[in-house]
């Protein structure tokens, strides 16, 4: 399959440049303005001109081109944004391809306590009216460690190809965003709009690019080192017994396979190859034409291997059978194939299981080449298919009215068949089969009224009605211990007539689990729209809407929720003749929109469910074979009292163009508050419950959004430069907690959340250096007891904790709340140079004001307390050999202390992670603006260009890259670096 999409591609853009010199390909090219085209058999009228559904304020902010963004290989929507928008914020958790990146617009307003979390707080994106539906995070229920998402954990909006969309608009103003409401809540929108069809002329379009990943540098360590490093504290406070349980795999020097050469990055990192390929076919006339596209891409990091294969095609058609009547459809399929990493954790947390983790992963590259001999007898499939597509029709009723109807559809599935042989894990094999799919269904129906009087009054008017159903589902089964290595499936009787009807053929029943969940969701809604315009001078909007929910009660299933907005152009008011202001606007808007509870055990309120685990494992539904039901003690009550979550927001925006507009100054003021929020809170203890949902959490994020657009030179410079800044300064705010609560200790004891405070603050102790004599250490005037932790009396060797409240005892109440783990700054600027056909352009990406919690350098200084337990945190990666930031700055603590002298909550780890990167550099050549280029050829544009991503950093932070950061701030140094890229290639048009 693959060889046949590159050469089809490959060979497309010959054929047509050989039927254009046949005479088949007319001179000029026309692109449609809008997603229809008008009945040209008939004198043009207003009826023949499609009127947008969208709120009547005037858009301001223009959307990202994607005319320059196409010559960089982005991999996913999330790359294309980020350092791109003002007031949007991307997460890149890792640079391995394929895997989940987050999208905030404007801060967040859900507290991070676990990575279901996360999935809650990503904005909806809408592909051509279509809004995509996401995977779900109730498949974490049933995991007992949340790193990833079981199933191929793919990032489903790496599906969309970037050749194929023409523009994207992040609207966060709910004077634009209110339209989609409930979908809006989490900041906004990202609105994609995929290339027209071009009508009158056929139109061939070609890009592609070939070039590699390089492998970073890295210092490598091996035992010698790792021994230098520890003998300090073996020297400074290891008493006999101490000494004798000192790592065997560090105490034979003559061991080559710790103490020999440390080249294991020869096997782990390497140069790997990316490639793009993307060929569309457009044509037709005023009343039926269509655009046919297709597309290959690879993308890859120089770390173990990993790699991702995405195939798509598009098709879509328009056609005007009859006056007025437009009938609009397209189709989209895409294939993603994803080769993840090796990790040992990963491993671990998918088979649930922990071996003997004594002794690490070999450093020199010839014992490490064995384990990896035998994990290639493993297979790790992930594949992923998506679908999606709408049928539309558009019906003008005279000059004034239209109809519209839409029906659209969102469907993805995601696959992953796991196998590990007995040799990597004890005599144990392993296999695991998931199959899941998240499918969505909209009906969308409007009529409109558009008037008109003397270029003076203009009236819209809209009302409509949109129904959305929702359906995610996952089937998984994992095993252990099959009778070999050979058999790597497992398989199942299929003969309904047998009574051993799907049972194992070969794996033991007894060590076969077997999973599956749903959620069903349902979302009407009905809303209606107003606006007037006064000449160009003012204007005003006014939307309603009803949402109803089937996550909500029945006792409240709706939820109304208005948004109001105005306009005045100034420039026209006040400044008519002025010539300094080519254009002056301000604008204002108060908007609500509901937010949805995405677990539709809200809409059950009391209920039972299978709840017999424990705590090492979280999936147990059966006592001795026989099924048990019970209250939901563990995943918390629910009461029948649950009530719709909104949220307000109020925007205050300018904008204006200076010098005919050479210059751009957009700013907005928001203020975004999230009231009546569910969170789970302590329940009262003798009920059994772990917790209970409550109404009543309550966030504000304030901020302002930048952007700066700006020609530098004249306009009767040969050289053009334009340069663009944007800007994001937000903060975040808990104003109430439920049951009027003052501050909550949540994520397993690690954050808190207090009122009036950021709710992405890290909770900390706060760190002044090392008591080096026991005589340091104060005592209690009052009791003559010395300071203690928790109870634990401080010696020398062990950290000098503030006692911030002075009652001589250190514990959580000495913790302060410090840093934030979302940017408070954040944005990016970038510089194009145009010089007779010659494009130099360049892109960097900021965030300030961000902290990151430095654990993998707590977990490096703590090795007494992960030594040779069977426990996630003594798992050494075989990154383990390598150093990342400066030891020498962190005091010798005595790592035997009871104290935990090296925990990762204190301020000691906590460091500045603010950073700046150069993203991305290219340089372009339009071949046909050269004089030699002969301009009756039909090629109408060829361009050659040459790119590089992630050059360089600038950064405080000591740790490595600052981006490769979990959600909640924490450094765990599993991510995969993101790689320089440098590519080639060609575009053109015919």
């Amino acid at each position: 399959m693959r060889s046949f999409v590159r050469i089809f591609i490959s060979c497309l853009p010959l054929y047509c440049l050989l039927s254009a010199r046949a005479g088949n390909v007319l001179p000029v090219l026309t692109v449609m303005n809008t997603r229809y085209s008008p009945d040209t058999t008939h004198p043009a009228t207003s009826a023949d001109t499609i009127v947008p559904i969208l709120p009547y304020v005037k858009k301001t902010r223009e959307p990202l081109s994607m005319e320059r963004e196409t010559f960089y290989p982005n991999a996913s929507l999330q790359h294309l944004l980020k350092g791109n928008v003002a007031g949007v914020y991307v997460q890149e958790p890792s640079g391995e391809p394929g895997t989940n990146l987050n999208i905030f617009l404007r801060g967040t307003a859900i507290p991070f306590i676990s990575s279901k979390d996360v999935y809650d707080a990503q904005p909806t994106v809408i592909l051509d009216g279509i809004p995509l539906i996401m995977d779900h995070p109730f498949a974490f229920d049933i995991q007992r460690f949340d790193y990833n998402r079981i199933g191929p954990a793919t990032n489903l909006l790496a599906a969309i190809d970037p050749d194929n969309i023409a523009s994207i608009e992040v609207l966060k103003d709910f004077g634009q965003a209110a339209k989609y409401g409930p979908r809006a809540a989490n900041g906004g929108v990202i609105v994609i709009t995929t290339k027209p069809p071009v009508k009158g002329k056929r139109r061939i379009s070609f890009n592609t690019y070939f070039g590699m990943v390089q492998s970073p540098h890295i210092t490598t360590r091996n035992a010698k080192t790792e021994n230098d490093f520890r003998q300090q504290f073996y020297d400074k406070y290891a008493n006999t017994s101490q000494l004798q349980s000192y790592p065997l795999y560090l105490r034979d020097s003559t061991n080559q396979a710790y103490y020999g050469p440390s080249n294991w990055t020869d096997l782990y990192y390497k140069n790997r190859p990316v490639y793009g390929v993307n060929a569309s076919l457009s044509s037709g006339t005023d009343r039926a034409n269509f655009l046919f596209a297709i597309g290959n891409r690879r993308t890859a990091n120089p770390a173990d291997a990993t790699s991702m294969d995405r195939y798509n095609a598009m098709f879509e058609i328009n056609m005007i059978p009859l006056k007025g009547f437009t009938i609009s459809s397209m189709i989209s399929a895409t294939r993603l194939e994803r080769k993840r990493n090796s990790s040992l954790r990963d491993r671990f947390a998918e088979m649930q299981y922990l071996p003997d983790l004594s002794n690490p992963l070999s450093p020199n590259k010839d014992y490490y080449s064995q384990y990896r001999n035998e994990y290639t007898k493993s297979f790790d499939d992930n594949k992923v298919n998506e679908v999606n597509g709408y049928f539309k029709l558009n019906y003008a009723l005279g000059d004034d009215w239209r109809i519209t109807s839409n029906f659209s559809f969102d469907y993805n599935e995601g696959l992953r068949d796991l196998f590990y042989p007995s040799t990597l894990l004890e005599t144990v094999n392993y296999v695991s089969n998931y199959f899941g799919y998240n499918q969505r269904v909209c009906f969308d129906n409007t009529i409109a009224y558009h008037h008109n009087w003397n270029k003076t009054h203009d009236l819209s008017m809209e009302a409509g009605e949109v129904f959305q159903s929702d359906y995610n589902r996952y089937n998984y089964a994992f095993a252990y211990k099959g009778p070999n290595d050979l058999i790597k499936v497992n398989l199942l009787n299929s003969d309904n007539t047998k009574d051993n009807y799907l049972t194992m053929k070969a794996f033991n029943h007894a060590l076969t689990f077997m999973f599956l969940d749903q959620q069903r969701h349902r979302l009407l809604s009905f809303y209606g729209r107003a606006a007037y315009k006064y000449l160009d001078k003012l204007d005003f909007s006014v939307l309603v809407r009803s949402d109803g929910s089937s996550s909500a009660l029945p006792n409240n299933w709706w939820l109304v929720s208005p948004t109001f907005t105005t306009g005045a152009n100034l420039k026209n008011i006040f400044l008519p003749d002025d010539n300094t202001f080519s254009s002056l606007r301000f604008h204002a808007s108060w908007g609500r929109v509901g937010r949805l509870m995405t677990d539709d055990r809200f809409g059950e309120g009391t209920q039972y469910t299978s709840d017999l685990s424990f705590s090492n494992n979280p999936v147990k539904f059966s006592y001795n074979g026989f099924p048990g039901m019970s209250r939901a003690y563990t995943s918390g009550y629910i009461g029948n009292d649950i009530r719709w979550p909104y949220t307000d927001q109020t925007d205050l925006g300018l904008d204006a163009g200076l010098l005919h507009d050479r210059i751009r100054i957009s700013v907005d003021v928001y203020n975004r508050i999230d009231k009546n929020m569910i969170l789970g809170v302590p329940f009262s203890s003798e009920y059994g419950y772990k917790m209970q949902y409550k109404n009543g959490m309550k966030v504000s994020n304030q901020g302002v959004d930048l952007t700066v657009q700006a020609a530098i030179l004249p306009d009767a410079s040969h050289l053009k430069w334009t340069a663009g800044l944007n800007v994001n300064y937000n903060r975040n705010k808990l104003l109430a907690l439920p049951g009027g609560l003052q501050e909550l200790v949540v994520a397993d004891g690690t954050r808190l959340l207090k009122v009036g405070h950021a709710i992405d603050q890290f909770w900390v102790l706060q760190n002044n250096g090392i008591y080096n004599r026991d005589a340091d250490i104060p005592v209690n005037p009052a009791t003559k007891k010395s300071l203690n932790y928790q109870g634990i009396p401080l010696l020398a060797g062990d950290p000098r904790w503030k006692d911030a409240n002075g009652d001589y005892v250190i514990d959580d109440k000495d913790k302060v709340l410090a840093g934030h783990s979302m940017p408070v700054v954040s944005g990016g600027f970038n510089n194009d140079f145009q010089w007779k056909g010659f494009t130099l352009s360049c892109s960097f990406y900021y965030a300030l004001g961000r902290k990151i919690l430095n654990q993998k350098m707590a977990d490096r200084f703590d090795f007494v307390n992960r030594e040779g337990k069977i426990d996630m945190s003594a798992i050494k990666e075989i990154t383990f050999w390598s150093k990342a930031g400066n030891y020498e700055k962190y005091p010798i603590y005595n790592p035997w202390s009871t104290v935990d002298a090296y925990r990762v909550d204190q301020d000691l780890f906590l460091e500045n992670g603010a950073f700046l990167k150069l993203r991305s550099l290219s340089l372009q050549y339009d071949i046909t603006s050269a004089k030699w280029w002969h301009k009756k050829t039909p090629v109408n544009r060829l361009t050659i260009y040459g790119t590089a991503s992630n050059l360089f950093s600038i950064t405080p932070y000591t740790g490595g890259d600052p981006e490769l950061v979990n959600y909640n701030g924490f450094d765990t140094g599993y991510g995969l670096p993101i790689p320089k890229t440098y590519t080639i290639g060609f575009k053109m048009d015919l």
